[in-house]
């Protein structure tokens, strides 16, 4: 056993340079877009960039005049959330050609996984029923025609739109289709998972500038949870990433929830699944750490 230690410890020691690379390219993209942002919102008079890219998000902007079209401000928004998932492929495809972008291909397609990873994967579905029984809001349920379609398709709250067009199919490509294989090849999940969870919570720092103190630790706990969460997921489902996509892109469907009951709109109803987030996160990472012990 000890043969091996000093070669494992060199192994761990080298800089890895197409995974710094990647984090170094991922965070170009999308601080540099926070920053042209900024630019285009003071000379439109808004109070910041990230008023901007919400109204990009949702391609609503009565009563804005922008020195640019509104389309290229939408672009910009995506690319920003591309931002991992561009820097994944682009890495994917320096490193390791066509091989890599068929097993990248392979990890997006690989739906032939155990039931228990689609329920996890929708899990904050069930958590968000929760909140909203414990809101009282069922009463308010509106399943019309145009509010389902609103929640499934509309850009500011469908479910489909953020599965492929924001942060599921944006980061994770990146995230967990080319970091956290390459972390494991040198490390051991749990510490793969505290490198993840440090880089990508302080990637979202330009658009929580202006929060208080508390909602910022509790994003950057819940980023650390949601690590250890997808890691002891993708590693379960044989690095699959159907179950993170399904649920990066659930958990960030509260408006699509919204919608569907109206009675949520200006309460604090995901204060309940966050803390819920929070507790798995805890137990997914104590999972790893066991995992990554045996």
């Amino acid at each position: 056993m000890t043969t091996y230690q000093p070669e494992i410890a060199a192994a761990q020691r080298r800089i890895d340079w197409p995974l710094v690379s990647f984090f170094v390219l991922a965070y170009m993209i999308a601080w540099g877009v926070f920053g042209i942002m900024a630019l285009i919102a003071r000379q439109a008079g808004l109070d910041s960039a990230q008023t901007l890219m919400a109204m990009g998000d949702a391609y609503q902007f009565e009563g804005v005049s922008l020195g640019v079209p509104y389309w290229l401000v939408y672009f910009l928004t995506r690319l920003a959330d591309f931002s991992f998932s561009i820097a994944g492929v682009v890495m994917i495809a320096v490193t390791a050609g066509r091989v890599g972008l068929r097993e990248l291909w392979g990890r997006l397609t690989s739906f032939r996984i155990g039931w228990v990873w689609y329920v996890v994967g929708l899990l904050p579905v069930v958590l968000y029923i929760l909140a909203t029984a414990l809101a009282g809001a069922f009463p308010s349920a509106d399943f019309s025609t145009s509010a389902i379609t609103i929640a499934l398709f509309s850009l500011q709250a469908g479910f489909f739109v953020s599965l492929f067009l924001r942060g599921a199919m944006g980061e994770e490509l990146g995230l967990r289709g080319f970091a956290l294989p390459r972390l494991q090849e040198n490390n051991s999940p749990f510490r793969s998972s505290l490198i993840i969870g440090v880089l990508w919570g302080a990637w979202h720092l330009p658009v929580l500038i202006g929060r208080d103190v508390l909602s910022i630790v509790a994003f950057g706990l819940l980023s650390f949870g949601l690590s250890f969460l997808f890691t002891y997921m993708f590693n379960g489902s044989g690095g699959s990433l159907i179950p993170v996509l399904l649920f990066h892109a659930t958990q960030n469907w509260e408006e699509g929830f919204e919608t569907i009951f109206p009675a949520l709109v200006g309460t604090d109803w995901e204060l309940v699944s966050t803390l819920a987030l929070l507790l798995i996160g805890i137990v997914a990472g104590v999972l790893v750490w066991r995992n990554s012990r045996s």
